[in-house]
């Protein structure tokens, strides 16, 4: 017979979860809504209460947990506020994710400890103005040339891209085409990189550009 309690590490982390979410995020979720502003003070609180990285091993910064345990930390954030929700949930696997899976070994030990730990956020440049979230109907492009990646293109609603904490960007482009179909490729882009820029974090729809970087 399936046992779906929760273990009592998952049970702890909940407890915590919700306490910190009652005391540090609900007295100023109001206000932050109202002035559509980022709180690096909160996100570095949660980062220091293990929130980020939770799948990761902790050879990385990681904490090495399973992904029901990462599902609840999410929720018992989202009860209270959905927008803290999101960055956490958008830094784990949009942010993340991609690089501890599928990066190098010197990505890896570049990026993740510092976006493990909360001092830095991460994005994941999907949504396109023309294309919405359909990877397939991506426009924005790249080329090797000279050893590097030469991107053309605009994104659109994403996440962690531009707020004061922000390393970079994980960019999908169109890096081919193999007959009919597509080559889809993932690329490293940091904050600072030349001709790549973004509208401010304060606005609603979070834009990036990207003109020959």
């Amino acid at each position: 017979m399936l046992n779906y309690d929760l273990t009592p590490e998952q049970d702890m982390l909940r407890k915590t979860i919700r306490d910190f979410a009652e005391k540090e995020i609900k007295p100023v979720r109001q206000k932050l809504d109202e002035k559509e502003e980022f709180s690096v003070e909160l996100t570095k609180k949660m980062g220091q209460l293990g929130m980020f990285g939770m799948t990761v091993d902790p050879k990385w910064g990681g904490q090495g947990l399973d992904y029901l345990s990462y599902c609840i930390a999410v929720e018992e954030i989202a009860r209270v506020d959905g927008c803290q929700a999101a960055t956490v949930a958008a830094e784990n696997t949009l942010g993340i994710l991609p690089i501890y899976r599928w990066g190098t070994e010197e990505q890896k030990k570049k990026y993740l400890p510092e976006l493990c730990s909360g001092e830095k956020l991460w994005g994941f440049g999907l949504t396109e103005p023309d294309a919405g979230s359909d990877a397939g109907n991506s426009k924005t492009n790249a080329r090797l040339e000279g050893g590097r990646w030469v991107i053309n293109g605009s994104k659109i609603f994403i996440t962690n891209a531009a707020n004061p904490i922000t390393a970079g960007v994980t960019v999908q482009a169109v890096t081919g085409k193999d007959g009919d179909k597509k080559e889809i490729s993932c690329i490293i882009v940091e904050q600072g990189t030349p001709d790549y820029f973004f509208e401010s974090a304060q606005h609603p729809r979070t834009k990036l550009f990207l003109s020959q970087i």
